[in-house]
């Protein structure tokens, strides 16, 4: 009985890693332009409901597929440094959703509310801070020649790489933040 019990459990949690796999790849797709080139997705309030409803390890693996997604896309990462490109992407997703899952497990039983939010936080700060760390082991020198060429200072050029879309990330998981926790609530019932 108790191991029946357990199979269904694990076909429930396989079933809701594959359909929040599936809602992270279609929201990968769906950007919403915001300056220039910079674009947002709503993968990231995805990743928290994933991490929290079924652990870190979910969390990183729903960023895999949309960054995979997303080296198309990299510009002049990618035309530069493709392998620092590569590596850059889907280790800031990876710890992304890392971070976002410990965060939630670690303040999830005294403060729920206060667990989605910070996990809600935590993602686009790790996300932004591995991209813009990768930008500057991988690809320094040739932002600097980019920010140049543009006539622009390399702190302009870094608000629109990472800052404008780091705000709106942070901005639109803080208000889906009570979206996040009804659909948490409601998933963790079942």
């Amino acid at each position: 009985m108790k191991a029946n019990r357990n199979n269904r459990a694990l076909i429930r949690k396989l079933a809701l890693v594959g359909l929040l796999t599936a809602i992270a790849v279609v929201f990968s797709y769906i950007k919403i332009p915001l300056v220039g080139t910079v674009t947002v997705t709503l993968v990231l309030p995805v990743v928290v409901i994933g991490a929290a409803l079924c652990g870190p390890i979910v969390g990183a693996w729903l960023t895999i597929i949309p960054n995979i997604s997303a080296f198309s896309e990299a510009g002049i990462f990618m035309v530069y440094q493709p392998v620092g490109c590569i590596i850059t992407l889907l280790l800031k997703g990876i710890l992304a959703g890392l971070a976002a899952g410990f965060v939630y497990k670690l303040l999830s039983k005294k403060h729920p509310i206060g667990a989605v939010a910070c996990a809600a936080v935590a993602a686009p700060v790790v996300n932004t801070g591995v991209f813009v760390a990768g930008c500057y082991i991988f690809i320094w020198e040739e932002i600097l020649v980019e920010a140049a060429n543009a006539g622009i200072g390399i702190g302009v050029l870094l608000l629109g790489l990472a800052g404008i879309n780091f705000v709106v990330e942070l901005v639109l998981n803080l208000i889906l933040c009570p979206t996040i926790l009804r659909i948490i609530k409601i998933g963790s019932k079942k």
